[in-house]
């Protein structure tokens, strides 16, 4: 698998953030400062297959630039590991554009 690591920050100490391993295993942090303790598990084959599918159409996306007037949150999706590892900041309106980009995110919003 191709590590992956996806993180949202928000206001009021709202956080989300998905870490996958080179082996599948993932952690899953959401919510609050107050929040539930992290998520943890290994990604099915068919889960995999489906987010190495995902990566390979997303391919290099374009810049995403959070709008200077806007208070949405940001986002950051790394995916590879050392440095080989590209990360791609965005902000949570760019998926409304970009549907390669919102696939990729809606997966791993569902682990």
């Amino acid at each position: 698998m191709v590590p992956i690591r996806f993180q949202v920050v928000g206001e009021e100490d709202y956080a989300f953030e998905v870490e996958i391993g080179s082996t599948g295993a993932y952690v899953v942090n959401s919510g609050t400062y107050t929040s539930q303790p992290p998520r943890t598990g290994t990604l099915s084959r068919e889960q995999e297959e489906e987010l190495l599918a995902a990566i390979k159409a997303l391919g290099i996306p374009g810049e995403h630039p959070k709008p200077a007037s806007s208070d949405a949150f940001e986002a950051r999706l790394t995916v590879g590991e050392d440095e080989e590892a590209v990360t791609y900041p965005f902000w949570e309106g760019a998926l409304e554009d970009d549907a390669e980009l919102k696939h990729l995110v809606r997966l791993l919003e569902m682990l």
